[in-house]
């Protein structure tokens, strides 16, 4: 098994790393990028004008592709999730590495929770603009992803797993929420009065 990381395109540009004003720049945002996140396997850079990108996903910046032992996609997660990624690796490596497609061979799902966990260092590498550029188009997500990466040790296991939760920890997972914005809502009209 071999992996590779492609930069595509430049990820929340902002005050304090600007948008690619090259390819050079590019590379070498790519390599600060390994270096940072402390990436040991191969990163591979997309041209300039992102055809890699282009051929492969034009639907997010965040895609995952697995590759069968022939060459084929078998499976394609729309925004990287671990654990529909670990039911695809696990579903090739028994079919002996050949057999596209598996686990449904496509992944749309928006797996929100991790990239809100874990995913603060891209947009703060930008800078502040990049963050509220992010808040702007996402409903806030920038300065939840900034709160949520504060609170990594206990979100952390439930989030950035490779196993999928059992379907009960889904369920009492998505009842406390709702439980906790309830709560949340009626202290902020509490607080209006």
């Amino acid at each position: 098994m071999q992996f590779l990381d492609v930069v595509i395109r430049q990820a929340h540009p902002g005050e304090k790393r600007g948008r690619y004003l090259d390819y050079g720049d590019k590379v070498e945002s790519a390599r600060e990028y390994q270096r940072l996140e402390g990436i040991d396997w191969p990163v591979l850079i997309d041209d300039y004008a992102g055809t890699v990108h282009r051929e492969y996903s034009r639907e997010m910046a965040d895609p995952s592709f697995l590759i069968d032992a022939e060459g084929k996609v078998a499976f394609y997660c729309m925004w990287t999730h671990a654990p529909a990624l670990k039911r695809a690796f696990d579903e090739l490596l028994a079919r002996g590495g050949t057999g596209a497609p598996v686990a449904g061979g496509i992944d749309r799902m928006p797996h929100m929770l991790a990239s809100i966990v874990d995913g603060h260092r891209g947009p703060a590498r930008g800078g502040k603009r990049a963050v509220r550029e992010l808040d702007t188009a996402g409903l806030g997500i920038g300065t939840l992803s900034r709160l949520a990466n504060k609170a990594k040790p206990v979100l952390g296991p439930i989030a950035l797993r490779a196993e999928p939760l059992p379907p009960a920890a889904k369920v009492a997972l998505a009842l406390g929420l709702l439980v906790a914005a309830g709560l949340a809502r009626r202290s902020r009209k509490a607080d209006d009065k």
